[in-house]
C-alpha cells in the first residue's frame, strides 16, 4: 500500500490520444462536446461528450494543435474507450472535411500524458519536448489545489530535475482525495448526468455556446438551478473506528490510512450508501448516495447533498443532521456491521459553487421580481 505523496509527476498510461485534423475540425467538434471550441485558441480544455438524453458518454481533455494554419486537436480519453469514441466520431462525420487518426503506442510519435503536483514540477520536462501544459481545472486552477497536466513528447522526463516520478496509484489516490472522477468506471457511460459529476464546476461546460448533442437536458438543469447530487470525496471507517472529522487537517480533505482494512468485503461495483440507525444497522428507505470507487479507506461517492452534507441546494432544505452516520453493506455480508461512509465538501467545490451562484444571482433576482 502506498502513502499519499505531496509532490511528484505521474505518467498517465491509462490515457490514450485520438487526433482530429482538417478544415472542418473545429466546427465538427463544436457540435459534439459540452465546451466551446475556438478555432483561434491554442489553450487546452476539459469537456465531455453526451448522448441525445444528456448523459455522459466520455470525459475528455482537448489539446489544440495547429497544422498549416488549420485548427486541429488531440482528444485525450480513457484507453479502454478510445475505440468507442472513434466509432462515435465517424458516425457523425458525414461530409465534414476531417481526418480521424488513432494514435497507438507504437505510432503516437512518442506522445504521452503526465500529471504533476507540488512546486516546480514543470522543470522535470525539457522545453523542446513539452508540447503543452494546463492547470487541471477539475479541482482548482493551481498546483496547490490539485494538479497540472502535461502533453509530452517522450517516454520519460528529465532525471536531473530532482522531481519524484510516482506510480499511477498516486494519481488515483489524489483524485479521490479531491473528489475528481475520471473515465467510465467512475463516470458511468450513458447513465451519469454531467452536473452531478461536477463537469460544469470543472469548467467543462459552456452554457452560452450553440447546439450540441445532449444540450437540451443540460441547459434545463442549469436553469432550474438545483443539482441535488454531487460526486464528493468520501472516507470509509469501521464501526469501532473514530468517526473522521471533515477538517482532519488544513486541507479539509479525507485522511488516507494505508493500513486500514474494511471489516466487510466490499465489492468493486457501486454500492448504495444509506443512513444508519441508532444501533448502527442500515435503515430502510431510499439511498443517500452511491459509493462509486475506493482506494483503501478513501473514495468517491455520488452523494445527496442535503442528506449527507450541510450544503443547501433548495429552498425547502434537507434532512442533514450533524452526527448522523451513513454506511454501505453487501448482500453477502448482512450479518456483519456496515462499513461507515463520511462525505467531505472540498474547499474547491464550495468556491466553485459560490462563483456559479454569484454569476447567476442578478438573473435569478430579476426572474423572481417578474414572477
Amino acid at each position: 500500500m502506498i502513502d499519499f505523496c505531496h509532490s511528484g509527476i505521474v505518467c498517465l498510461t491509462h490515457r490514450r490520444l485520438v487526433k482530429l485534423s482538417g478544415p472542418d475540425t473545429a466546427k465538427f467538434l463544436q457540435g459534439l462536446i459540452t465546451n466551446n471550441v475556438e478555432s483561434t485558441s491554442s489553450e487546452p480544455f476539459y469537456s465531455a461528450f453526451l448522448d441525445a438524453r444528456g448523459r455522459v458518454l466520455w470525459d475528455v481533455f482537448v489539446w489544440p494543435m495547429f497544422s498549416e494554419e488549420q485548427w486541429g486537436c488531440l482528444l485525450e480519453i480513457d484507453g479502454e474507450e478510445r475505440g468507442a469514441l472513434v466509432k462515435h466520431l465517424r458516425r457523425h462525420k458525414l461530409r465534414s472535411k476531417i481526418t480521424i487518426e488513432v494514435l497507438g503506442e507504437e505510432d503516437a510519435d512518442g506522445l504521452s500524458v503526465w500529471a504533476g503536483w507540488g512546486s516546480n514540477v514543470i522543470t522535470a520536462f525539457e522545453a523542446e519536448q513539452l508540447i503543452a501544459s494546463m492547470p487541471d481545472p477539475r479541482a482548482g486552477d493551481s498546483l496547490e489545489n490539485f494538479a497540472t497536466r502535461f502533453l509530452f513528447r517522450g517516454s520519460s522526463p528529465s532525471t536531473d530535475s530532482g522531481i519524484t516520478v510516482l506510480e499511477l496509484q498516486q494519481y488515483t489516490l489524489r483524485r479521490y482525495l479531491f473528489g475528481v472522477p475520471e473515465g467510465p468506471s467512475e463516470i458511468s457511460r450513458e447513465n451519469a448526468l454531467p452536473m452531478e459529476y461536477n463537469i460544469e464546476l470543472a469548467k467543462g461546460i459552456d452554457f452560452r455556446k450553440g447546439c450540441y448533442v445532449g444540450q437540451e437536458l443540460t441547459i434545463r438543469t442549469k436553469h432550474t438551478g438545483v443539482v441535488r447530487k454531487r460526486v464528493l470525496p468520501v472516507q470509509l471507517y469501521n464501526s469501532e473506528d473514530k468517526a473522521p472529522s471533515t477538517k482532519d487537517d488544513a486541507t479539509g480533505l479525507p485522511h488516507f490510512d494505508a493500513k486500514w482494512q474494511p471489516t466487510t468485503d466490499l465489492r468493486s461495483e457501486a454500492l448504495d450508501i444509506k443512513q444508519l440507525d441508532d444501533l448502527g444497522s442500515i435503515k430502510r428507505g431510499r439511498a443517500a448516495g452511491k459509493l462509486i470507487a475506493r482506494y483503501g479507506n478513501v473514495g468517491l461517492g455520488l452523494c445527496r447533498l442535503e442528506m449527507m452534507t450541510p450544503m443547501r441546494v433548495s429552498a425547502e432544505g434537507g434532512s442533514f443532521k450533524p452526527g448522523v452516520e451513513f454506511g454501505v453493506q453487501t448482500a453477502e455480508a448482512e450479518e456483519t456491521r456496515p462499513v461507515r461512509v463520511k462525505a467531505f465538501l472540498p474547499d474547491w467545490l464550495i468556491r466553485r459553487e459560490k462563483d456559479v451562484w454569484a454569476k447567476t444571482k442578478p438573473k435569478r433576482q430579476a426572474e423572481e421580481q417578474l414572477a
